[in-house]
């Protein structure tokens, strides 16, 4: 690698980044950065020589898996070593972070990038805690449908469900034994099943709160929270693929491309995953849909993840100089086109011919069903709370127990409900 050696002059000129964001002030050896693994992250990886063509500096890019990654990062915090100059920093752990600060605010540096304006105002302000930002976003992410159009076609069915009813008479029309009806994540976490498991428990009328934020009485085990388990648990092991019961989105993901299910709902940048010719066996038969709405509407997930800076970081400008040119437009780019990246945060990535060209060419309706999907979606959509990681979890590991048999779904309730309540009262 090349020999790290910057100065403000230098990195300004070189970046097109403010002078304020660089400096030579105590510059590590090294700059060590740790992300959990996702299309960006890994695209990202590859464009590490990139940056340190352009900033002069020496840079380790770390990309590992999620349940690896939150075990790594909270040692590194709790420890206060010093050792990460930035982190990947998902919005539903930011609380708890500047709770415990382990983060530092990067509100001045932010308001000083002259493309500042260009980022998606949503995205950035989820950054915001106590009137301070603390990251920079690279990713939004909704919740969508893809489903496979010859199957839907073969069954005689002409659209794809608009409601989680419509989803459990689609369901029991298409599933075989060959090809499955749907797959989505079961897995237990506040990232894997908590991310879309609420999409049905929202539109069922169920909440997670009797009044969030005011009142934080748990109320999972709830008329509307039960019928909304219910049709997770009856989509899941009655019309889902063998070993459904430990699905995290990989495998969800790979089940769509590989032609064992015929619907799947998950995330944005992965439901594009399934488009592209160059990943999917079944690309040319597969279409993309909202996802469905109950009796109280339409809940899409919602996931933003960006970059922060440890509070420990020994050179938080070098950090700064990295997060700006990471979350640029040019690199955002790069990876939208190389890696089919749907999930970036900048107005100026969407407007880009190359981009556009990019993914009419997989689905005409992609980039206006993403924006739908964002609008209807609601930033609350998993607590924002420093407690939610472990909430997250310990409801994740109730919701997994439901449908995988080892309780009733009226007892994973009640149980999440209990759970809830302990961990608020730590």
């Amino acid at each position: 690698m090349i020999k790290r050696h910057i100065t403000a002059m230098l990195g300004a000129a070189i970046l097109g980044m403010s002078a304020s964001v660089v400096s030579t002030a105590h510059a590590a050896d090294e700059l060590n950065v740790l992300l959990f693994a996702m299309p960006y992250t890994r695209a990202l990886a590859e464009l590490e020589a990139d940056f340190e063509a352009k900033s002069g500096m020496d840079v380790n890019i770390e990309v590992i898996g999620q349940d690896v990654f939150e075990n790594r990062i909270a040692l590194s915090f709790t420890g206060k070593s010093g050792d990460l100059d930035v982190v990947h920093a998902p919005v539903i752990q930011l609380q708890r972070w500047v709770a415990a600060d382990w983060l530092r605010p990067v509100t001045a540096e932010i308001d000083a990038m002259e493309t500042k304006d260009d980022i998606l105002a949503g995205p950035l302000d989820s950054f915001v805690v106590n009137g301070e930002n603390w990251g920079l976003p690279f990713l939004a992410g909704t919740g969508m449908m893809a489903y496979r159009t010859d199957i839907f076609e073969a069954a005689g069915i002409s659209e794809p469900p608009a409601t989680w009813a419509e989803m459990l008479d689609v369901a029991e029309k298409i599933h075989t034994n060959e090809t499955a009806a749907i797959a989505m994540r079961v897995a237990p976490g506040q990232g894997f099943n908590m991310f879309v498991y609420p999409q049905i428990m929202r539109a069922y009328g169920g909440t997670f709160f009797k009044d969030y934020p005011t009142d934080l009485t748990p109320s999972m085990s709830t008329p509307e929270g039960l019928e909304a388990l219910g049709v997770y648990s009856t989509l899941m092991n009655d019309f889902g693929p063998q070993g459904i019961g430990s699905f995290n989105f990989a495998e969800v993901t790979a089940a769509m491309q590989n032609g064992q299910v015929a619907i799947i709902l998950d995330e944005s940048g992965l439901i594009a995953q399934t488009l592209d010719p160059e990943k999917s066996k079944f690309a040319d038969k597969i279409s993309i849909a909202a996802v469905p709405s109950g009796p109280a509407g339409r809940s899409p997930a919602i996931a933003v993840h960006g970059l922060g800076i440890p509070a420990d970081a020994p050179n938080p400008a070098a950090s700064f100089a990295f997060m700006e040119w990471a979350t640029s437009e040019e690199v955002l780019t790069k990876i939208a086109v190389s890696a089919g990246f749907a999930d970036f945060t900048r107005a100026s990535v969407a407007e880009n011919a190359e981009v556009t060209k990019a993914f009419e060419s997989i689905h005409p309706d992609f980039l206006s069903l993403r924006v739908q999907m964002l609008n209807d979606a609601i930033g609350h959509y998993r607590p924002l709370i420093p407690e939610w990681p472990q909430i997250g979890q310990a409801v994740g590991e109730n919701i997994n127990a439901a449908v995988n048999g080892l309780m009733s779904n009226e007892e994973a309730l009640e149980a999440a409900d209990e759970e809830i309540a302990e961990i608020l009262s730590e």
